[in-house]
């Protein structure tokens, strides 16, 4: 199992305050060096999760009995902003080969098919940057709460409207690894089903999230308009149980901070 060197070996993250994450919020995945060692040999190392896919806000989808674990969905630009016309993901050269009927918009957002749905918000809520919000439907992974922490980028907490959150999952259920996505072994490693270190990847990444095309999420510095720029600133697998929805209005999330505590350089 490879070691994270630098400012990302043998880091201790303090332990925090755990969120009640509702079915349809909207959380915010923590960069990868804020990851402890575990977090990044169980989600980074092994490929399961792109490392461009953390520091981005995600749809909360489902979660595991116990609340400890969440089926997650990122919300990106995919560098679409002024610069390029705020020019859609399906008609940039690099996300080319991607399903164009595969990614959804929210309200603001350009559609990529007249016969869909806008996604929305509840409490007339919207991102920070509602012309470039998608979601690109295959791409859907698991991760500990303890990866998580409320998206702060808006006045008040962000939660889709059921009717939203039903409509995306059905279009997530066409995917081919909407069926494993609670049985993937890395999943189950993760809910303790399976004993043992979690595999690394090879020099050539393995597909994430049960065989689904692995998305590179926006690299810091590359674009103003990237989500990392506004941020800176065995054993059955446990039943999904749902957790109402509270009708009262969704208060403000005030997560606490902690600082960071430096990584030691391993020499070889």
């Amino acid at each position: 199992m490879a070691c994270r060197t630098g400012r990302y070996h043998n880091r201790e993250r303090a332990q925090q305050t755990p969120f009640n994450w509702q079915d349809g919020d909207i959380a915010f995945l923590k960069s990868s060096d804020e990851f402890s060692q575990t977090e990044w040999d169980t989600l980074i190392e092994t490929g399961y999760v792109k490392e461009g896919a953390t520091k981005h806000p995600v749809i909360i989808l489902e979660h595991s009995r116990d609340s400890s674990h969440f089926l997650v969905a990122t919300v990106s630009a995919y560098r679409s902003g002024p610069d390029n016309g705020y020019l859609p993901p399906w008609e940039q050269r690099t996300h080319s080969r991607k399903n164009r009927n595969a990614f959804r918009a929210f309200t603001g957002s350009k559609k990529s098919s007249a016969n869909q749905k806008h996604l929305e918000l509840g409490d007339g809520g919207c991102f920070p940057k509602p012309k470039t919000s998608w979601v690109y439907t295959p791409f859907i992974f698991v991760v500990p709460s303890s990866t998580l922490k409320c998206f702060d980028k808006t006045a008040k907490r962000l939660r889709m409207t059921q009717e939203s959150l039903k409509d995306l999952l059905g279009d997530m259920a066409k995917n081919n690894n909407f069926a494993k996505r609670w049985t993937n072994p890395n999943v189950l490693r993760m809910l303790g089903h399976i004993q043992g270190p979690p595999e690394s990847r090879s020099t050539s990444p393995p597909e994430s999230a049960g065989g689904t095309p692995a998305i590179t999420g926006p690299k810091p510095g590359v674009s103003k308009t990237s989500w990392a720029a506004i941020a800176t600133a065995g054993k059955p697998v446990p039943a999904l149980a749902p957790i109402p929805v509270a009708k009262a209005s969704i208060p403000r999330c005030n997560t606490p901070s902690f600082p960071s505590k430096p990584r030691l350089t391993v020499k070889a």
